[in-house]
């Protein structure tokens, strides 16, 4: 059977923040016979395993990432078993799988998905989805990466520069830079009304305000003075105590008319191609250096940046509640955990794998991950001040 690879569709992300709901999943018969939750074994059978997912013979998985079309001619080459692969956004991918799963319609086997703040608070206690960690790859996990559920990969949102049109290094290095009259619509971002990773680097900027604070008067040698619309975006929300640093930033940068774009390959091509006058700068996903092509595309990450590098973030692995294929889900996590990785080997894309990550650092000559300046995203955080964020985005744009 052919593989299908299908884009996910475009709706606002904001969505996706209305599926809160009190409904609890979880057929016991399942459980059991798929071996998770309660009934997982206390040592795995990978004999047993390869052999139900083979007779299982497919196994279906919704995708943040399209590279999951480069890893299904190998994982059907091993095992003999077809990968059904879909392309969603995370926030959109974990709309459509319940909707899906209240409807009765058990189709999908794997999420892989990077929208922590839904899956932590909404999909996981709701027994929408299913922690499955491969015993064999464990002891090279953190804690944290195997609970609540199993990390393959540490994502970034990162701002980008054009490398051949500055070679003097980074034109900025700071986010303030971002508000200043010679950055007007030249600054590159998906919108944070419609792509929920956006809108998760916004809010974890908000969050961390006394460090927008300190870099503020590191730019400008004095203390913040906050705009008109700012507090009165404050005065009428009564969601937000008072104005912030993060709130003053957030209102100048888009009053300085920041350029959307959906695409993040799209983005960073836009900030990198040599061949322009006035490169703008981008806010896009850190493993989009892959991009780079001689005489075509040049940019690189603004390491430097104050008060931070960027946003990092995980992209878990999980089973998805009722699943046709359990097995065949479990022998694809491990894949994907293991030489299934290789799409994703790439710089700026970091292996939840200690070794994996230490060869990484080694190949790609990067920092380690934990010595990036990284700002980690806070998934209860944001979850729990999506609206109050919402709120503010849209009374100050």
């Amino acid at each position: 059977m052919k593989m299908a690879f299908k884009q996910g569709f475009t709706v606002a992300a904001m969505s996706a923040c209305m599926l809160v709901g009190s409904n609890t999943f979880a057929d016991d018969a399942w459980l059991k016979s798929a071996g998770l939750g309660s009934y997982a074994p206390a040592k795995q059978d990978w004999a047993a395993i390869e052999k139900a997912a083979k007779a299982e013979g497919k196994v279906v998985i919704y995708s943040v990432s399209s590279r999951i079309a480069k890893l299904a001619p190998k994982f059907k080459e091993k095992y003999g078993i077809e990968v059904e692969g879909y392309d969603i956004p995370s926030d959109l991918q974990l709309e459509k799988f319940r909707r899906e799963h209240k409807a009765g319609v058990h189709s999908v086997d794997v999420l892989y998905n990077a929208e922590a703040p839904l899956l932590l608070n909404e999909a996981l206690p709701d027994k929408l989805v299913w922690n499955f960690v491969p015993d064999n790859i464990a002891g090279e996990l953190s804690a944290s990466e195997k609970e609540p559920l199993l990390v393959q990969r540490h994502s970034s949102r990162v701002v980008y520069y054009n490398t051949a049109l500055n070679p003097d290094g980074p034109p900025i290095d700071s986010l303030w830079d971002l508000t200043r009259e010679e950055w007007k619509g030249r600054t590159l971002l998906p919108s944070p009304l419609e792509d929920g990773l956006s809108a998760n680097f916004m809010q974890t900027i908000l969050l961390n305000s006394d460090a927008m604070e300190a870099a503020y008067k590191d730019e400008f040698g004095k203390d913040v003075e906050y705009s008109k619309a700012v507090l009165k975006a404050v005065k009428k929300n009564p969601l937000i105590e008072k104005p912030t640093a993060s709130m003053e930033w957030l209102h100048r940068f888009l009053n300085n008319e920041p350029v959307f774009q959906g695409s993040t390959t799209k983005i960073f091509k836009n900030v990198g191609d040599v061949k322009q006058d006035k490169p703008p700068l981008g806010i896009t996903t850190f493993s989009k250096m892959r991009k780079n092509k001689k005489d075509v595309y040049a940019a690189e990450p603004i390491y430097s940046l104050k008060p931070a590098f960027g946003v990092s973030y995980p992209t878990s692995l999980m089973v998805a509640d009722m699943a046709p294929h359990p097995n065949a889900a479990k022998l694809l996590i491990r894949y994907m955990m293991e030489e299934g990785f290789k799409p994703w080997d790439e710089p700026g894309d970091y292996a939840a794998r200690a070794p994996v990550e230490a060869r990484q650092v080694k190949d790609y000559g990067l920092p380690a991950f934990n010595d990036l300046g990284l700002i980690p995203l806070d998934p209860d955080q944001v979850y729990n001040s999506k609206y109050g964020f919402l709120a503010l985005y849209l009374s100050l744009n």
